[in-house]
């Protein structure tokens, strides 16, 4: 199966050539000024690799496999926090499913963290290359495991469909490659069971013998990183709160899996909810007046999914319970109280357009070998959008001010107490006379 992840960048590659080069890597810091050593990741890893039924390996071996897991986590943890915070946000609702079908085909439950690899848990996600749905299927592969694909109705969208092909396909592969390692699995859903099957005869590795090490070395490179990228996310499915992820203190909340799309107005009444309550727990909701698939899984409170399942037509829903602490909904990094580490609390700062790693450090007043330290970075390089770890004394908060009508840059920073060129740089505004009513800016106090 064509392999696309919408949670890889290109920047991760670089992160875990360094990573790997390292003899041994640097503690990764997350996003609640927590230190996580590289020893915590090799153990946490040799857990997991045993739940998987994985042979012994050596202490070499194992060292191979946890320094690109150190470096995946600390991309996820660090630069890659908001993109992953989402993907678990999503996650949430489908993993109760997917652990069911998992536990009742005795695959490891491990693998809930392939849909996380392959499409950050969305379940329309769509690849260049046309794979399609959670689990990525491509049409050939979809039908060949009875998904219906066509211009009118394509069931790689259907979370419940798409994860019954995928179970299928993982105990294909299991009983392909299993015997030999179960990570093979995993490379084999990402590079194909016949490109692994070659890997296989080319590496010797004898009947009966076991050991994803044995095969590692002529594995794909893509797929070389693939396998790490997978055990990473596993391991932050396992504990999320341990990664700086936070984690929702409020009432829990079910999910409801509608077998058929319905209105959204009419979810909202049958309910008792507000629309805009419906859309808060289910955002991706507000560009759609119907669910948009069917096994379409919607996050509602547990009494309100309840009362959905008694209103709606008998096998028109399921009622699924959560299985883990649910990733909060609206706490994240920036407002969540930033765990101080002696003499640092932490801020996170997002770069924008026109933004170097000398003016953040400036703006900020940090030493600018300070900021590499912190966010593991090689050199100056930084693009739009990453995220960045800003030690400090105290820590600045993040406010957003909307522009209103016949303001200029100059009254705003008057307003805000804050310096023009600290609205200029933060915002990427090169024209401050291009400013509009209703424009966010961001600054920090």
């Amino acid at each position: 199966m064509i392999y696309v992840s919408t949670l890889i960048v290109l920047l991760f590659a670089g992160a875990i050539n360094s990573q790997v080069q390292a003899k041994t890597p640097k503690a990764l810091t997350t996003s609640t000024g927590k230190s996580i050593s590289y020893t915590d990741t090799r153990n946490r890893l040799k857990r997991v690799l045993r739940e998987l039924k994985e042979p012994a390996w050596t202490s070499k071996e194992l060292n191979r496999l946890a320094k690109p897991v150190h470096a995946y986590l600390n991309a996820f943890s660090g630069r890659q926090y908001d993109k992953t915070l989402e993907a678990l946000r999503r996650g949430d609702r489908y993993r109760p499913m997917l652990r069911a079908k998992l536990a009742r085909s005795k695959i490891p439950l491990a693998f809930e963290a392939l849909p996380m690899a392959e499409s950050a848990y969305r379940f329309n996600a769509k690849s260049r290359a046309g794979a399609r749905g959670l689990w990525q299927f491509m049409p050939a592969t979809a039908r060949h495991y009875d998904l219906h694909v066509d211009r009118k109705l394509d069931e790689r969208t259907d979370p419940a469909r798409s994860s019954d092909a995928a179970v299928e396909y993982l105990k294909f592969l299991n009983r392909k490659f299993g015997k030999i390692s179960v990570l093979l699995s995993v490379a084999a859903y990402n590079a194909g069971e016949g490109r692994i099957a070659g890997v296989v005869r080319k590496s010797g590795i004898k009947s009966g013998k076991r050991g994803y090490s044995r095969v590692l070395r002529y594995l794909p490179k893509e797929t070389r990183g693939y396998v790490p990228e997978f055990l990473a996310a596993a391991l932050l499915l396992k504990d999320p709160v341990h990664y700086g992820f936070p984690v929702s203190k409020q009432r829990s909340y079910y999910y409801v899996q509608l077998r058929e799309p319905q209105s959204v107005k009419k979810i909202a009444q049958l309910t008792k909810l507000s629309l805009a309550k419906v859309h808060q727990l289910n955002p991706e909701l507000k560009k759609f007046s119907r669910t948009p698939a069917n096994n379409y899984m919607l996050r509602l409170p547990a009494s309100a999914a309840l009362r959905l399942d008694k209103k709606l037509a008998k096998n028109k829903a399921k009622v699924w319970k959560p299985v883990t602490k649910q990733i909060s909904l609206t706490s994240t990094h920036r407002k969540s109280r930033l765990a101080k580490t002696r003499s640092h609390s932490y801020t996170v700062y997002k770069v924008n357009k026109g933004n170097n790693l000398g003016g953040i450090a400036k703006m900020f007043a940090v030493p600018i070998q300070e900021l590499r330290k912190r966010n593991n970075i090689q050199g100056n390089r930084i693009h739009v959008g990453q995220s960045l770890l800003i030690p400090g004394k105290k820590k600045l908060n993040r406010k957003i001010y909307h522009v209103r009508s016949g303001d200029n840059l100059g009254l705003i920073a008057q307003r805000l107490g804050v310096p023009i060129q600290h609205l200029k740089f933060v915002n990427g505004v090169s024209d401050p006379r291009r400013l509009r009513p209703g424009q966010k800016l961001v600054y920090y106090v």
